[in-house]
């Protein structure tokens, strides 16, 4: 995978799965820790160590295997609090050992994969994360995988949706990391290497009668991304270049209404700027 991938994916997951330094139990009931990392078995938290992520007591001390299933036991079955921790040390190794693993379970069914832009790998290392990549494998997925063998970035984007309500988010956050993937490949490309990783957060929400100011782009953004080379929803001279009008509105509604589990709000805010994908450049 490409440097500014492996170096930024854990603060990219963190921000979705937030980052944990103590067992806790997932949505699926699973026994998990760091970033999502599943310790379940309990086979799993006991070979932490060998992993280099060392679960501590209070003190930063090892902890002993019998304490290690102890803990784990209670923790499976929600009968009492957790004592044990990894450090950030712990849990980087983790997230780099399991990323290291993903990347090597995925790249046999996606031939070219080191040669694509830094966002497309970013986005496949985010689906195999999420799911595991055994779930990836053809037959699954085949409109996706016919999208990225022909590096059609932009259907990559719709057709990577996981389901599950409570994966909207990260579905918006990874169909704009393929769609920042075909944008950076438009002339002139953009340095594959370079993570065009949408920072929702440094957008301003944005709506109906919103105005760009003389230092600020990003209505503009917005009608870039509908226009007919891209996502196909506003039209040539039907709009007032950086300022939100009765077109834009009406362009942002219809991306909004072909986004699963998106309100069809006309606001342009965090979700929409995630899937929109084309953001500032994560450094």
């Amino acid at each position: 995978m490409r440097n500014s991938v492996r170096a930024n994916f854990a603060a990219f997951s963190a921000r979705l799965e937030g980052r944990v330094d103590h067992m806790y139990l997932d949505r699926l009931g699973n026994v998990t820790i760091a970033i999502g990392n599943k310790i379940d078995p309990l086979s799993d938290a006991l070979n932490l160590a060998a992993s280099g992520a060392q679960l501590l007591r209070n003190d930063g001390t090892p902890a002993s295997d019998a304490e290690i299933t102890d803990e784990w036991n209670r923790v499976k079955t929600s009968s009492g609090p957790t004592q044990l921790h990894l450090d950030d040390s712990g849990i980087d190794t983790l997230v780099d050992n399991k990323l290291t693993d993903t990347e090597s379970a995925l790249t046999p069914f996606f031939s070219g994969f080191a040669d694509w832009p830094a966002d497309a790998q970013m986005g496949l290392l985010s689906l195999g994360w999420a799911m595991g990549p055994n779930r990836l494998k053809s037959p699954n997925f085949p409109n996706f995988h016919n999208a990225v063998d022909t590096q059609d970035w932009f259907r990559a984007a719709r057709e990577c949706n996981m389901a599950g309500a409570d994966l909207v988010k990260r579905n918006a956050v990874d169909r704009g990391l393929f769609r920042n993937a075909a944008v950076s490949v438009e002339p002139p490309p953009s340095d594959p290497e370079t993570l065009l990783l949408p920072i929702p957060g440094s957008r301003p929400q944005l709506q109906l009668n919103s105005v760009d100011g003389p230092s600020d782009d990003d209505v503009g953004t917005l009608q870039r991304m509908f226009q007919p080379s891209r996502l196909n929803l506003l039209a040539p001279g039907s709009f007032d270049p950086g300022k939100f009008d009765a077109a834009t509105d009406a362009a942002v509604r219809g991306f909004q209404s072909g986004e699963s589990g998106f309100p069809v709000t006309g606001v342009v805010a965090e979700l929409t700027w995630a899937a929109l994908g084309e953001g500032v450049p994560l450094a």
